[in-house]
């Protein structure tokens, strides 16, 4: 068991404020949320399974934690969900690399998140949390053990933090941000996290505006720093991982120069594809159409808008040797972050929708972005804006000059993919820094001891 330090001996003293958070969320909100999972899981199956799911929650993990065979100290590193257990995963690697006697636990919230990834996991143990509950909680952490504790982005379940924070673990949130409109910042909400983060012991955040409005949260004293953003490192290493030609035939890459549309909505497509369509008619160039979600209803609707306007549509699935295409409809998913290596220029769909989807995955293969206007949701594509690697297109006329201008001047379009890749190879390394933060207080743990 962790040895509480002097510092988190006396942190157990809870303030005033702590206790009202502690007596509101286990008093009121804790038995809410309880009685919500449990009806909400007789009519949603993804709830239902996550429930399932926890009932063999810690003999497995006591299984689990016994076959690494791992004498070293524990790093637990959790992630709500799929998108931000893939921003974890780098600082696995990294950590690894360094320290490979470290076991390595990741906990998941999200049922599907756990199914992706068990069993291919970089980490040593892949677990559930289990309900936020002090007991269900006190039973996962004494189990574990672990020396630090790493939360992707803003997860804080309360009772996780303040058992983890009775064991005397290292309590760090990795690639910290809060957006400005965030219902976090906003009262009565900002009192409650503002006592809950005087458990967490180091903040590391993914720029200095993030850091900025993390401090809302925060006493001047606690420990705040500016690492990057782990995303860019795993959006890289995926985007490296596969190339098109393991994908797509030669006889396809062949047929370029190629616009890559991807994460689309019906909204986005009714502007990207008559665009197309009237560039088609001065250029040589393909479209290849990533919808967000290629249901069968999605793809025959983008289907009959090319054959609208002239286009000839081919799934991905129908691809052939013979078929004559002008827009190829990619009906698989998990590819996307690939399929960028081919373009030469992306449009990001959502942005016509409900927000702007990944802009990094097309930046890290060194492809200026276009956007539609909804895109303050993403802080990335803010930045590219600023940076001129990232442009905001509000209608078909303005989607056509912005691409028009470009296959008109390659010069152009080149200086603009080198801006771009500036851009992503300033934000790569966060992976590293954490890496290096989490050793460097293992070392000073043991030194401790």
């Amino acid at each position: 068991m962790n040895e509480p330090s002097v510092e988190t001996a006396k942190s157990r003293n809870r303030n005033i404020d702590e206790w009202i958070a502690w007596l509101l969320y286990n008093g009121f909100i804790l038995p809410l949320l309880y009685l919500a999972f449990r009806i909400s899981g007789l009519f949603n199956d993804k709830i239902r399974k996550g429930i399932a799911g926890r009932r063999a929650l810690f003999r497995q993990l006591e299984q689990a934690l016994a076959a690494t065979g791992k004498s070293g100290p524990v790093v637990l590193i959790h992630a709500a969900s799929m998108g931000e257990y893939e921003q974890a995963r780098p600082v696995i690697r990294e950590i690894r690399q360094r320290r490979p006697d470290v076991c390595m636990v990741a906990s998941v919230f999200s049922p599907s998140a756990y199914d992706h990834i068990l069993g291919k996991s970089e980490a040593d143990v892949v677990t559930y949390l289990p309900f936020d509950s002090p007991r269900q909680m006190r039973r996962f952490l004494r189990l574990i053990d672990p020396a630090m504790l790493l939360i992707v982005r803003y997860e804080l379940w309360p009772n996780f933090i303040w058992q983890a924070r009775q064991l005397g673990t290292h309590i760090a949130l990795i690639d910290a941000s809060v957006q400005t409109g965030s219902f976090r910042r906003r009262w009565p909400a900002r009192l409650f996290y503002r006592a809950l983060f005087k458990s967490v012991h180091s903040v590391l955040a993914i720029s200095e505006n993030a850091a900025a409005n993390m401090r809302i949260f925060l006493a001047r004293t606690q420990d705040v720093r500016v690492f990057g953003d782990t995303r860019f490192d795993q959006v890289v290493f995926r985007a490296r991982e596969k190339k098109p030609e393991e994908l797509l035939p030669a006889s396809v890459l062949q047929q370029g120069p190629f616009w890559i549309a991807g994460s689309t909505w019906p909204e986005d497509e009714a502007v990207v594809i008559p665009a197309f369509a009237r560039l088609r008619q001065q250029h040589s160039l393909r479209l290849v159409l990533v919808p967000h979600e290629p249901s069968p209803a999605h793809v025959q609707q983008a289907e009959s808008r090319c054959r609208e306007l002239g286009l000839r549509p081919l799934r991905l699935s129908q691809l052939n040797q013979t078929t004559e295409w002008d827009v190829l409809i990619v009906d698989r998913v998990g590819i996307l972050a690939n399929l960028y290596a081919m373009g030469q220029v992306a449009f990001v769909g959502g942005s016509f929708g409900p927000g702007v989807h990944s802009v990094i995955e097309p930046a890290a293969h060194g492809l200026p972005v276009l956007f539609g206007p909804r895109m303050r949701n993403s802080p990335e594509a803010v930045d590219m804006l600023r940076a001129g690697c990232g442009f905001v297109v509000r209608d078909v006329s303005e989607c056509m000059q912005r691409l028009g201008a470009w296959l008109e001047q390659p010069l152009r379009l080149r200086e603009t993919a080198e801006r771009v890749r500036q851009f992503v190879d300033r934000r790569c390394g966060a992976s590293e820094n954490i890496a290096e933060f989490v050793t460097e207080m293992l070392r000073s743990n043991e030194k401790k001891r």
